[in-house]
């Protein structure tokens, strides 16, 4: 385990337990104050069955989450096994409140389970976490992947957004918004470059072969590379190491919403803003 990612929460709490289809046995810990948390935890079990489609089998013995009753913590930190959550992410209504579960869940696949060689790396992080969120939108009803992307990369080209090289944004950028927005999009432009069978196999491939170690950005390229069977490098320059907005994006059908719905496979974060 990553040293950032323990934690050892003191205070009265109410335990809630509960489980996932698997049986995944799913521990919550809240402040007696912040019962409006309920609601929102309540969906763990259906979002973790969710990510499990994704990225394969939740790789710890237990979830759950924190919240606290502390002013001014302002973030969600992804703790193995145990996210902690602000307070305050239950009651800001303006936007779902489910979609920092979702990001700090599947951050047990993306960052906990595999973790970063180094932190230069942080779209396999970040990235990865937030296309989870878009994902997740689009399984309950909400905007699409594609209508997020579309409204992202509509961003104009002389933004402060593009100016981020999110492949190695250097230590004062590290969690700018551009490495969790534009990262995400990057996922989805490579899932238009190598189609939906390719992306989510490789999304799966990716956790099983660094399960319980540390990952690189050129490891995940060259599995992109293997299970596409193209030459990419000209795309992740363009996405991850240039501080501009990607040339090759022009007006595209892209994908409508029925071919979004993430395949079955056979059995076998602070809160952000978009500087436009």
């Amino acid at each position: 385990m990553a040293t950032y990612l323990a934690t050892a929460t003191n205070g009265v709490f109410e335990l809630r337990i509960s489980q996932t289809r698997d049986g995944l046995p799913i521990y919550d810990a809240v402040d007696p104050s912040q019962t409006v948390a309920w609601a929102t935890l309540a969906h763990e079990p259906e979002i973790i069955d969710f990510l499990s489609e994704l990225y394969g089998r939740y790789p710890f013995a237990t979830a759950g989450g924190i919240v606290d009753d502390v002013d001014g913590l302002g973030f969600a930190l992804e703790n193995q096994t145990r996210p902690i959550y602000s307070k305050d992410f239950f009651s800001d209504r303006s936007s779902p409140v489910d979609s920092v579960v979702v990001h700090e869940l599947a951050h047990q696949w993306v960052g906990d389970d595999v973790a970063l060689a180094a932190w230069q790396h942080i779209w396999l992080n970040e990235g990865f976490a937030t296309y989870s969120e878009w994902l997740w939108s689009e399984h309950e009803g909400r905007g699409t992947a594609q209508e997020i992307y579309d409204s992202l990369t509509s961003i104009p080209a002389d933004s402060p957004f593009w100016s981020v090289k999110i492949g190695d944004p250097g230590p004062d950028a590290l969690f700018d918004g551009a490495v969790y927005d534009r990262g995400a999009a990057t996922l989805h432009a490579l899932r238009l470059e190598i189609g939906d069978a390719s992306f989510f196999r490789l999304l799966r491939r990716w956790t099983r072969e660094h399960a319980r170690g540390n990952a690189t950005i050129p490891e995940f390229i060259a599995l992109a590379e293997r299970i596409s069977g193209q030459d990419l490098d000209a795309f992740f320059t363009e996405w991850l190491f240039t501080a501009a907005k990607p040339a090759s994006l022009a007006p595209a059908a892209g994908l409508a919403r029925s071919a979004l719905t993430v395949p079955r496979v056979a059995q076998g974060s602070a809160p952000r803003t978009v500087k436009r």
